[in-house]
């Protein structure tokens, strides 16, 4: 069966109450997201825009969150997180671990750093007010990919990939 969409009704908006909202899979979803944001925005240059940076990010974070093994042992002041994969994914893990430590670490709580071991890196995130036993247990409550969460920095961080910012941390 083949889905036909009318195309005088798509522009006329008559159908947008009946359709669905997310554009697909979520890595193509933030794509679409992302090329919606540029297109609004007529300051875009468009001879810098890196589609394709963004999207070899999204499959590092899919082979991070979806394909890596997580050792979470406690420190004192928090918890080290072994991360391990094969191939691609220790690639992906080493990309983006020594990348976000320095974003932990700059938020308000956490003192982060990453080191890296057969297959992968360890992170290690502590809290920088000694004895501060909630923010220890939410280290540790949040774990590996809770912690990878924090601070909401990614979509800020997916535009400027797409913008081709050269400091978009590497990716």
């Amino acid at each position: 069966m083949r889905y036909i969409i009318p195309v005088a009704l798509l522009l006329a908006g008559r159908l947008h109450a009946q359709t669905a909202t997310l554009p697909g899979q979520d890595a193509y979803a933030a794509i679409a997201e992302v090329v919606r944001i540029l297109e609004a925005d007529r300051a875009t240059d468009w001879s810098k825009v890196d589609l394709e940076s963004l999207r070899q990010h999204l499959i590092d974070m899919n082979d991070v969150t979806l394909r890596s093994m997580v050792k979470q042992l406690p420190v004192p002041g928090g918890a080290a997180f072994e991360v391990t994969g094969v191939g691609r994914t220790a690639e992906a893990i080493r990309r983006m671990l020594t990348a976000h430590a320095p974003m932990l670490a700059m938020l308000p709580d956490y003192s982060a750093t990453a080191e890296q071991i057969p297959g992968g890196v360890r992170l290690t995130v502590r809290s920088k007010a000694s004895g501060d036993s909630a923010t220890e247990a939410r280290i540790r409550g949040l774990g590996f990919i809770g912690m990878l969460t924090v601070g909401a920095h990614h979509t800020v961080h997916h535009l400027a990939i797409a913008r081709g910012h050269a400091d978009a941390h590497g990716h």
